[in-house]
C-alpha cells in the first residue's frame, strides 16, 4: 500500500472534496488563494512537516490569530494530536487552533517504511 493509499484510509473526511483540498493546499502561495480555497469549501487544511520532535505547517489555509499565515507556526505539544500523531496514528474530535473551534482530522504521513515524516490537517470550523 502506497503512502498515498494509507494517508486516504486514514483521514476520516477523507473524501474526495477533502483530498482535493489538501492537493490545493500544495499550490496554495498567495492570501487570495488561501482565501478563496476556504470559502469554496468551508474547511481548513494544512499539510506539516516532522522532525523527529516538532510538527511545522508546510503549507496551510489556516491564518493565525494576527491575521498572518500560519505557515512556519508548530503543533502544540499539548495537544491530543501531537500525542497520536508521534505514535503514528490519526486524531478526530473537537480541535482549537489559533482561536478557533474545529471538528477536526489529523491524520500521519508515513515513509516506506512506516516513520511519521509528516501530518495532514482538515477541519470543519464550528
Amino acid at each position: 500500500m502506497s503512502s498515498h493509499q494509507r494517508m486516504s484510509v486514514r483521514l476520516v473526511l477523507g473524501s474526495a472534496v477533502a483530498l482535493v483540498l489538501l492537493a490545493g493546499v500544495l499550490a496554495v502561495e498567495t492570501g487570495h488563494a488561501r482565501t478563496a480555497t476556504r470559502a469554496k469549501t468551508g474547511l481548513d487544511a494544512s499539510i506539516l512537516s516532522y522532525d523527529g520532535k516538532e510538527f511545522t505547517r508546510t503549507k496551510t489555509t489556516l491564518m493565525t490569530e494576527a491575521g498572518k499565515s500560519a505557515v512556519g507556526t508548530k503543533l502544540d505539544h499539548a495537544s491530543p494530536a501531537y500525542k497520536a500523531l508521534t505514535e503514528n496514528h490519526s486524531f478526530s474530535g473537537d480541535a482549537t487552533v489559533f482561536g478557533k473551534k474545529y471538528d477536526a482530522n489529523y491524520a500521519p504521513l508515513t515513509d516506506k517504511d512506516g516513520k511519521v515524516t509528516g501530518a495532514l490537517f482538515v477541519g470543519v470550523p464550528e
